[in-house]
């Protein structure tokens, strides 16, 4: 494919050569024709003799020294001259008939003078026509030429650059859907690209097929973790069973129960990502759009005890953050208060030069000393709850990825603990 400087550049030659071949055959036309018109005012007498006619002859060339010359040389010497020579004489070549001669000489007054002299015969007589033009006002002519051609050719260089950005604005202006439709895959509004223009088929062609595979892996990848810790609950029940049942020392009692303990840690994660994950393979968070269908999800497994789980005014951007790790963090957050709240949960969620979020519960709440021992991993303030512990300590992990800080504090709307979360809006180099 040609690029577009040569298209632009071939176009700008093409252009030039049709102006300097219009000029070129306009200047031969005008010196053919003024010949003609000297040939036609040329006459024989009956006498033989040649004479011009007067009335044929253009006024310049009666105006002496104009700068306009011509001088009519016949076979035997005598010369006809135009009055604008005044007293004198230009040295002129005798040519045959038929025959051309273009040179440039001395004029009057110090001119230089472009000649053409032509052999013609007519009435039997044959002659020389020359005919001389002062080469100065001809270069000032050609010089104002020069910058109204050039003032001409840059206003339609100029032309054709903006009649080809407007071409290439058009037809550019098809791949703008497919951009749109990135924007709506990557928020989750769509699952696949339309397939656009033809030239581009091929490539939102593969893109469907690697996101369709994506979504595919991504979903069966969530399902086997899931279906693994289920799995693995049932024979962790047996082995913890079995371990109470054999008569070992307190230590080793007590490292194999910690194993055990530490791999109950991670299955219960697992299911916890299972349970709140979405499916929606690395799409934006829109609060608004993403967060009632988790309070729902959870006002339905603790439906049994009644729950107020409530929110505030939840903002509608599109947000930064990756749609499955927003779920997660909250699910575990809103999780958590579930577990140790009395009849009230809230979630509020508010955008600044950040994206804050709080949790609060109307729950015993924990007391300042002990707050610091709940992010650690494990870590429970009452063993026989599997409230707060994993859940914040799981929310830790994902907020230091993100750059951003958590806090514990107690509630002063419910009384119960709030966990506050800031993270920052990812920048964008550029």
């Amino acid at each position: 494919m040609i690029s577009l400087e040569r298209r632009f550049v071939l176009g700008l030659a093409v252009t030039l050569l049709a102006v300097f071949a219009v000029l070129f055959w306009g200047s031969v036309t005008a010196v053919r024709s003024l010949a003609e018109a000297l040939v036609g005012a040329f006459w024989v007498n009956p006498r033989g003799q040649a004479r011009l006619r007067d009335g044929r002859i253009t006024p310049i060339y009666q105006q002496p020294l104009s700068g306009h010359y011509f001088i009519l040389t016949t076979a035997d010497g005598t010369q006809i001259r135009s009055r604008s020579l005044w007293d004198e004489n230009l040295d002129t070549p005798v040519v045959a008939a038929g025959q051309v001669m273009a040179y440039q000489g001395p004029g009057p007054g110090g001119q230089r003078l472009q000649l053409r002299a032509a052999g013609y015969r007519k009435g039997g007589l044959s002659f020389t026509l020359t005919v001389a033009e002062d080469l100065a006002p001809m270069a000032a002519q050609i010089r104002r030429f020069q910058i109204v051609g050039m003032s001409i050719l840059g206003l339609a260089l100029l032309a054709i650059v903006l009649i080809q950005r407007y071409v290439l604005r058009h037809g550019f202006r098809a791949l703008d859907q497919v951009k749109d439709e990135l924007r709506q895959v990557s928020a989750g509004g769509l699952a696949q690209l339309q397939m656009g223009p033809v030239e581009i088929q091929p490539l939102t062609g593969e893109l469907n097929r690697l996101l369709k595979q994506l979504q595919q892996r991504v979903q069966r990848s969530r399902q086997a973790l899931g279906n693994l810790a289920h799995a693995l609950k049932a024979p962790l029940s047996l082995l913890t069973r079995d371990l109470d049942a054999l008569d070992l020392p307190g230590r080793d009692r007590q490292r194999l129960a910690g194993q055990l303990d530490r791999i109950s840690l991670l299955i219960e994660r697992e299911l916890k990502r299972a349970r709140f994950a979405g499916e929606g393979g690395g799409q934006h968070f829109v609060p608004r759009q993403h967060v009632p269908e988790l309070l729902d999800a959870l006002r339905q497994i603790y439906r049994g005890r009644g729950l107020d789980i409530s929110s505030g005014d939840l903002p509608d951007a599109m947000l930064p953050f990756d749609y499955e790790d927003m779920l997660e963090l909250l699910g575990n957050l809103l999780d958590n208060a579930c577990k140790w709240a009395s009849r009230r949960v809230e979630l509020r969620i508010e955008l600044d030069e950040a994206m804050r979020m709080a949790v609060s519960d109307d729950g015993p709440g924990v007391p300042e000393a002990e707050r610091d021992s709940l992010l650690r991993r494990g870590g429970r303030l009452d063993e026989q709850e599997a409230g707060h512990g994993l859940g914040l300590a799981i929310v830790k992990d994902m907020v230091a990825d993100y750059g951003g800080t958590i806090e514990l504090c107690k509630s002063s709307a419910l009384g119960g603990l709030e966990v506050g979360v800031v993270l920052p809006f990812p920048r964008h180099p550029g």
